[in-house]
Formats: structure tokens, sequence, C-alpha cells
């Protein structure tokens, strides 16, 4: 991508063609409007291109950009460019995703990254934090919520060594099934079904190789409530509102430009409960709501206009907890009260994609809610 203010210099003999048929008046005017049309074209096509093997990146504001995790990317990044510095939001799986980041920030400004900020614990925001501390390795800080980094020490890093140490099982697994073309059911891998299972395969190959080298870095200031970071003319507030998604959510706000990088609280799907308070979840929306909010980055998913998609799932959350209230009050099971709810909110079916299989399951919406209620019992 082309920093903001480097404009592509086109041949002189391509601006040349356009008149050199000396055209009638009309005619030249409507060849200066397509001539418009067309540089308007080929500029466009220069700011919103990206050579990234792994994201989209996209200008939401001035000096804000989004990185949209391409397929197999699994969450979403920004970066904040000032006229000091870079802060970058969330730093993905990998490693080398992280990198390749880093490269794309870099064609875009010179500027070195002085802070990162980690929105949550999961992996998938946290451990490409080396990459950073690599590549800007004085003055960088890495800022997050104190439960974010308690549950770092706490719950990620543990979970980072057991798949390590299960990860090649895994590996062995999907080896067998291309080596007898089978599914661990016995059933035939069509030829498309083998290809995903080889792609599959050489991923997971080669995340193995990062696991084995990854130095978790631990955010080096945290907060309690509410912090602001003051760049350039640039104020940049992270703002914690209460537990969601983790205990230790953070929210990165731009006043000025009316942006709200949301981190998991909010992405293009039913939200994802597994390390959920559910009962929380819907109350820390609603204050957020109160923000003036033109556009949001969320943690996946494309990037979102207004406040359509965060009061939308509000509304969801209003209506999943007390549904699953009245059907553990009526002392329903769990497959009871799954079958119920799952009939009470299908209107919500074609709002989010995948909605029966986020709502269900071990890790679905209604089991993490009921066993939510149940335990206060």
């Amino acid at each position: 991508m082309l920093p903001e203010t480097q404009v592509p210099l086109l041949p002189f003999h391509f601006f040349l063609c356009i008149f050199c048929d000396n055209p009638s008046p009309m005619e030249g005017r409507k060849m200066r409007s397509s001539f418009t049309a067309l540089i308007v074209s080929v500029l466009t096509f220069v700011a919103s291109s990206s050579a990234s093997e792994f994201f989209e990146i996209k200008k939401v504001a001035d000096g804000v950009y989004a990185a949209i995790g391409k397929p197999g990317v699994l969450s979403n990044g920004a970066f904040i460019v000032t006229e000091e510095a870079v802060i970058v939001v969330d730093t993905h799986l990998r490693p080398s995703w992280a990198r390749d980041l880093i490269t794309e920030i870099r064609t875009i400004t010179d500027k070195p990254v002085r802070y990162v900020i980690n929105t949550h614990w999961h992996n998938d925001h946290t451990q490409g934090n080396q990459a950073y501390r690599a590549a800007f390795p004085t003055g960088t800080e890495f800022i997050a919520h104190h439960h974010t980094r308690e549950d770092i020490i706490g719950i990620a890093i543990p979970s980072m060594k057991q798949n390590l140490n299960d990860l090649p099982s895994r590996l062995s697994q999907l080896k067998a099934q291309i080596q007898s073309r089978t599914r661990p059911d016995g059933t035939a891998l069509t030829e498309a079904d083998l290809a995903q299972v080889q792609r599959t395969l050489e991923s997971q190959e080669r995340y193995l190789s990062e696991l084995q080298s990854i130095e978790i870095t631990l955010p080096t200031l945290t907060f309690e409530k509410s912090a602001s970071i003051h760049s350039g003319s640039r104020r940049i507030d992270l703002l914690y509102f209460g537990e969601g998604h983790t205990r230790g959510d953070l929210f990165v706000y731009l006043a000025d430009a009316k942006v709200l990088i949301s981190g998991d609280m909010l992405t293009g799907g039913v939200p994802f409960m597994r390390d959920a308070i559910p009962s929380a979840w819907g109350p820390t929306l609603e204050a957020v709501e109160k923000l003036d909010i033109a556009t949001v980055i969320p943690g996946h998913g494309d990037v979102q206009t207004g406040k359509g998609r965060l009061q939308l799932v509000i509304r969801y959350l209003r209506d999943l907890g007390p549904a699953v209230q009245r059907h553990v009050a009526k002392g329903a099971s769990l497959e009871e009260t799954t079958s119920a709810v799952l009939q009470e909110l299908s209107a919500y079916e074609k709002e989010f994609p995948n909605f029966r299989q986020s709502l269900t399951g071990p890790l679905g919406n209604i089991t993490k809610t009921y066993e939510e209620l149940k335990a206060r019992k």
C-alpha cells in the first residue's frame, strides 16, 4: 500500500493519448469527464489495494486503519498513525501474521510503533506481541486491562503449552487421513476434502513451528477503568465498561473520528461465550452504545458502519438471558432449554451466520448462559 501522501506517477504518454485526436468541444468535455473518472478509479484502486498475504487494509478515518483478516487468519487488528507514532490494536495468533502487518504499516509510515494494545487475553489477539518487541525493541509499551495480563499468565500461557503438546498428535491424525483417504469415521474423502485436509496439515505444521519459538510478551502497562494515550494531536481512549467476552475486555475509542475498536465484544457473528460472563455482556454493550460511533472495527468480520450491529447484539442478549432463565426457573434440563430457546429466538437466525451451531453444544450461548444461571442457585 502506498503512503498516504504518495500519488502514483503515470507516464506522460498516458495523459497525452487521451487528447491526441483533437476532439470537438463537446467531445472534449465528454473525454475530460471520462478521463477524470478513469484517474479517480486508478487512484481509488491504489488507495484500497494491499500486498498483504494475510490482511485487507482498510482506511476507515484519517490515520485509522482496519486490518481485516483474510480467510484462514483468525482475527482482525487495527492501527492508528499519529504525527508522532503508531498505535497497534491486537496482534493475532501467529508472529508471522504480525510481521506481515508490520510490513504493511511501514508502507504507510516510517513512524515507530510505540503502543500495542491487547483488547483481551485470547491467543488470537496476543501471540503476535513478540513481533512488535523484535521490530521496535526500545520504547514500545504493551497495554491491557489488568485482568487481561493476569489471564494471559494464568490461562493463555498454559493453554499454549498444552496446544504445543497436543499439536503433533493432531498432525499425525491429519497425515493418516491423507494416507488412507478416509475421515476419522471411515468414510471416504473426496478430492476436494483431501485437498482441504492437505492445506490444513500444511498450515498446522507452520503453526507448530511458530509455537515452538513463541515467547509470550506480557502487557507492560495495565489499568483498572480507563486510560488515554495522547500522541501528537490525537487522543486515543482505552475504555473498560465491565465483563463480557472475557473479564478484561477493553474498547479503543477515537472520539474525533467516532471510531470504536471493539475486540471480540462485537464481531460479525453471534457472541462467542467460551470464556464469557453471559449476564454481563449485554449491560457492557449498553454502556458502549452511549458513545458517538460512526464506524466499528470488530474483532472478527468486516468493518461496520454505525450502531446497527451493536444494537442487534444488545437486543439478542436481552432476549437470550431471560429466555434461558424462564426454563431454568421451571427446572428444565439443558436439552429441554436448548430446544425451547432455539424456537423462541428463531427470528435471529436470519441475522447471524451459523446461528444454531453458535447457540448449541458445550460452548454454545444457551449452554453457557444455562450453566451460569444454574451456578447461582
